[in-house]
């Protein structure tokens, strides 16, 4: 029996249209209208099928395409590899159609479909792709949000979360509340736990120590609150887990992010860490070109791979093994957590979210976080040494005196001073009230002073860089591993 894969979608606006259909077309509520002899091409961002990923992760032995259809059309299925296109299909139809896919012999990276209109009345009102696999297993999938004092944006994902939790028994969402401000009522498919402010770090460790105690999920779907969803990457998501060939069930699936003011753009695809810095990859695509798309299947596998937790599915298993995240309040914690787990790292076209831009969300505050937690990130990154925290540390003290920032250099001092504490020390302050002292942080009237406390706090550190390592290695493996330091940091009975 063939089951639906995920749903081929019409424009959410004008903005975003040429990443699910282009040509011509006139788009109305629940439809599109072609004219008689226009073209529309669905071998887009959300609308191509990535076959040689299905077919390398699942066991996918039949493929399925169907179109909801009124009028007669033209149809034209064709793979893509690099700039080089293969008709597969050619065929034409009245009203709905559904074709076969053969899936044997061909090495296309993805499929696309052209419809031609021949009649004057034309629609086109979406269509599914299904599928027939080898091997299937019962799966459910929490989706667990951290969210603080951001009701707007939540609730607006909870509600387009609702249609799908309701057509699918399989999904359940909980969702962190640190700025305990919720309250709506739990159901049986919805549950808000009220948490201290402890940032990101608190808010996703709170969600999976609860998700892992609860019991009843295959994986855990971490997201923000602040992102803006496609629901058929949430279909993709679902099947994928659910078809997944054993070797790879093990991996995250991670979404992309795409810029909120620029849609149609891609901000990361997965990233990895650089041994001093972090770099994204496929940043900048624009994701409306059909090469785009090919090369961002294919990105390149780098030493230090992680998944953002913008949209970043992990098994439970992998959690139970792995532990929970670094204590470090906001920036990083998944940084460190993809480092940690060494897994594959499985991406797609089509699973991707929209997310604001984070060099609209900086500020001094932002900047400290980010120093000092990328000094610590590099103490469990693999080929990362008391010579990259120095690079690190000067190159960002060489940045701020050549740009003039006073403010950063002030907090850089911050930041060396609390990574040399270690992780013992960072949690001595509970995590909002870091914030706070961070916030209201003036630093040495005079900057030569903190330049050369800064200058010296740095040689210190790389001297006895050794010792401080050891210090956070043992750290996570010795409070990490369970769940009791997190317990208790939080205050969980």
């Amino acid at each position: 029996m063939l089951e639906k894969l995920y749903t081929i979608k019409l424009p959410l606006d004008d903005r975003r249209k040429k990443l699910y259909i282009q040509g011509n077309f006139i788009q109305r509520e629940e439809h599109i209208n072609v004219e008689k002899g226009k073209i529309v091409d669905l071998g887009t961002y959300f609308n191509a099928f990535s076959i040689k990923k299905w077919k390398q992760y699942t066991s996918l032995e039949k493929l399925q395409l169907h179109l909801f259809l009124h009028g007669e059309f033209y149809i034209e299925v064709y793979g893509i590899y690099r700039d080089k296109e293969k008709i597969l299909i050619k065929d034409c139809c009245k009203g709905n159609y559904i074709s076969d896919i053969g899936l044997q012999g061909t090495d296309m990276q993805l499929i696309g479909v052209r419809l031609k209109a021949l009649s004057e009345e034309a629609l086109f009102a979406g269509g599914e792709y299904r599928g027939s696999f080898a091997d299937e297993r019962d799966i459910k999938i929490g989706i667990t949000i951290c969210t603080f004092k951001r009701e707007k944006y939540l609730f607006r994902n909870l509600k387009l979360l609702e249609n799908l939790v309701g057509s699918n028994p399989d999904f359940n969402i909980l969702v962190i509340d640190n700025g305990r401000t919720i309250e709506q009522k739990n159901t049986d498919r919805l549950r808000i736990i009220h948490n201290p402010n402890f940032g990101g770090s608190g808010g996703f460790a709170r969600g999976l120590i609860e998700q892992v105690n609860q019991g009843k999920n295959n994986y855990v779907l971490l997201m923000d609150d602040d992102i803006l969803i496609e629901t058929s990457a949430l279909e993709r998501l679902y099947s994928l887990c659910r078809h997944m060939r054993e070797m790879y069930r093990g991996g995250m699936i991670s979404g992309a992010m795409l810029c909120m003011d620029r849609p149609c753009i891609q901000f990361e695809n997965t990233a990895y860490w650089g041994r001093i810095r972090m770099h994204a990859s496929g940043r900048g695509l624009d994701l409306t070109n059909q090469k785009t798309l090919w090369e961002n299947e294919n990105l390149l596998q780098k030493r230090n791979r992680y998944g953002a937790w913008w949209f970043c599915c992990i098994p439970l298993e992998t959690v139970k093994k792995n532990g929970y995240p670094l204590p470090v309040f906001i920036k990083g914690d998944d940084i460190e957590y993809g480092l940690r787990s060494r897994c594959n790292f499985i991406t797609m076209n089509g699973i991707g979210v929209w997310h604001e831009t984070f060099i609209k969300k900086q500020n001094v505050v932002m900047e400290f976080f980010n120093d000092r937690n990328m000094l610590i990130i590099n103490h469990y990154a693999e080929g990362c040494n008391r010579w990259t925290f120095l690079l690190a540390v000067f190159g960002r003290f060489g940045r701020r005196i050549l740009r003039g920032n006073t403010e950063g250099i002030r907090r850089l001092e911050l930041a060396i001073r609390d990574h040399g504490s270690g992780l013992e020390g960072i949690t001595a302050v509970p995590s909002d009230e870091k914030f706070r002292q961070v916030q209201n942080y003036h630093g040495r009237k005079n900057i030569l002073l903190s330049l050369g406390i800064t200058f010296l706090n740095g040689m210190h550190q790389f001297l006895f860089y050794g010792t401080i390592d050891k210090t956070y290695k043992e750290f996570r493996e010795k409070k990490l591993r369970d769940q009791a330091f997190w317990r208790k940091f939080l205050g969980i009975e």
